[in-house]
This record gives structure tokens, C-alpha cells and sequence, in this order.
């Protein structure tokens, strides 16, 4: 069953960009997206925070451990947010999220930057791999394509390196304070940071949008944002990281098919090698060349 919510969850979480250039289509800029739904998420992350006992007399919370939460929820759900809304202006939904899948081999290659994990041919191997997918996914083969996707291929690339500091971060304390307090406070800053800016860039009081695009963010909200990580956290406990990260490669490729299906995007031959190549060396790093693995 855990398999099962973690497939759940990344197809969810796959429509992310569908719902973001329904919106965009609409009339509606991406830093509104962004702060509204960053925003209007942090109540969701509330409930499940206090249902999973988070607010409990005897659960510890270290200001040092809550300071780190806070600070990276600004660099991933804020700053990696912004960049990656922006990103789905320039390039296609199919594309982006093929892009932002390469979190877990820059979680690695931080990883062994900063000596957390040692250096081994077959990471190596797998890091290069996911570069070359990357690589195809943009275009490389087609210059044309290439200069339409290179700006806001880097805008993703920024966003999947903030996810990769934020799960580092998560990693070393989400055991101590517990996954829904730190997701809580991360995304509280976010959303306190998105109000901020969201204030001095246009006003609140002048937010307007018609009830098709309401609708539309509301979908965005729970069915790509709160739901879709809640059910992946439940099912990551169940089945562990590993299986989870192996499950999890469902989401570029439902990306791909739902860009096609709802947005009428073209992927070229190359960009669905390069979605297969990213995939798959995802799932060599993170199920395959782990610690503890034969090669």
C-alpha cells in the first residue's frame, strides 16, 4: 500500500505545471501563483502538522533545529518556488518536470562535495548520466529547441538545487522534530516570505481573479501541493526511502504524457530519451549504487 501512495502522490504532484499554465492561460502572472498558493497552503500543512501529534507538551523543538527548517524553507519553498514558477513562463510543463527530477543526483553530488557520502565510480557514472538526460531533455540536439528552453531550463536547475539543499537539511532533522513539524515551518516561512513580497510587488488588495482561475488554484493547492506530499510522506514511511525513490520515477513520465494530453505540447524523440536517461539513473542512484548495494 505504500508503493501505491507514493505513485499516488507523484503523478499528483506531476500536475503541478498543468495546473500552472492553466492558470497562466487565464490571465494570471506566476509570482500570483506562487505566493497564493504558497500562501494558502501553509493552513493544510497546519492540520496535518497537529494531527500527527506535532504540537504535543513532551515533542522538543530546538530554536537552533527550528531556525535551520525556517531557513531552508526559504531557499527551497520560497526562492527554488519562485524560480521554477517563473521557469514554466519559458518552457514546457514536460520539460520542467523531467528537469526538476534531478534533485536526488544533486542531493548526491552535494552530498560528496561536502564528504556526507564517499566517492564512487558508480555514482560517478550515474551523475554523469543524468547530466547527458538533462542535456537531451533541453534540446541539445536542436538548436532551435536548445535557445528556446536553455533560460528557463537554468531557473529549474536552481529550483532542483534548492530541493537538494532542503532534503539535505530534512534528512538531518526531520528524525529529531518530526517531517510535518519541519515541512510546517518550512513552508510557514515560504508563505510568510511570499506575503511579504507578494505586498510590496503588487498589494493583496489588489489581487484579482476570475472564479474559473480560483478553482483552478484550489486544484493546485490540494491536488498537486498538499495532498500529493502528504500521501508520499505517509507512503516514504511505510516502504522507506529507497523503494519510495524507485516508485517515484512515475512522475516525469506522467508529466510528459499529461503536457501531451491536457496542454497539446510536443516531445521530441530526443527529449523522451533524455526523460528515460534522467529516470533511469535516478533510479541507479538512489535504488542501485547506494551503500550496501553489489555492483
Amino acid at each position: 500500500m505504500g508503493s501505491v501512495f507514493v505513485v499516488v502522490g507523484a503523478i499528483m504532484l506531476a500536475g503541478k505545471g498543468i495546473f500552472a499554465k492553466q492558470l497562466y492561460s487565464l490571465g494570471v502572472d506566476y509570482e500570483t501563483v506562487a505566493a497564493t498558493r504558497s500562501a494558502l497552503a501553509v493552513p493544510g500543512f497546519a492540520i496535518i502538522a497537529f494531527l500527527s501529534g506535532s504540537f504535543r507538551r513532551d515533542v522538543r523543538l530546538k530554536p537552533s533545529h527550528a531556525a535551520a527548517a525556517i531557513g531552508a524553507g526559504l531557499i527551497c519553498y520560497y526562492l527554488g518556488s519562485l524560480a521554477n514558477f517563473y521557469a514554466l513562463t519559458l518552457i514546457d510543463a514536460s520539460v520542467e518536470r523531467a528537469l526538476l527530477f534531478t534533485y536526488p543526483a544533486l542531493v548526491v553530488l552535494l552530498s560528496v562535495i561536502l564528504g556526507l557520502e564517499p566517492v564512487r565510480r558508480s555514482t560517478l557514472l550515474a551523475l554523469l548520466t543524468t547530466f547527458v538526460g538533462i542535456a537531451l531533455v533541453v534540446g541539445i540536439d536542436s538548436a532551435e529547441v536548445l535557445n528556446a528552453n536553455i533560460e528557463g531550463a537554468l531557473w529549474v536547475f536552481f529550483c532542483a538545487l534548492t530541493i537538494a539543499i532542503y532534503f539535505l537539511v530534512s534528512a538531518r532533522l526531520s528524525p529529531g522534530m518530526g517531517s510535518a513539524m519541519f515541512t510546517l515551518l518550512a513552508m510557514g516561512a515560504a508563505g510568510t516570505a511570499f506575503s511579504v513580497h507578494y505586498q510590496l510587488r503588487h498589494g493583496w488588495l489588489n489581487l484579482s481573479m476570475s472564479a474559473e482561475a480560483w478553482i483552478w488554484l484550489g486544484a493546485l493547492i490540494l491536488i498537486a501541493t498538499i495532498i500529493p506530499l502528504s500521501i508520499m510522506a505517509e507512503g516514504v514511511r511505510r516502504i522507506g526511502s529507497q523503494r519510495a525513490a524507485f516508485a517515484s520515477t512515475i512522475g516525469p513520465p506522467a508529466a510528459a504524457v499529461m503536457a501531451v494530453v491536457f496542454l497539446d505540447e510536443h516531445i521530441t524523440v530526443f527529449q523522451l530519451l533524455g526523460i528515460v536517461v534522467v529516470v533511469g539513473s535516478i533510479v541507479y542512484l538512489e535504488v542501485i549504487a547506494r551503500p550496501g548495494r553489489s555492483l
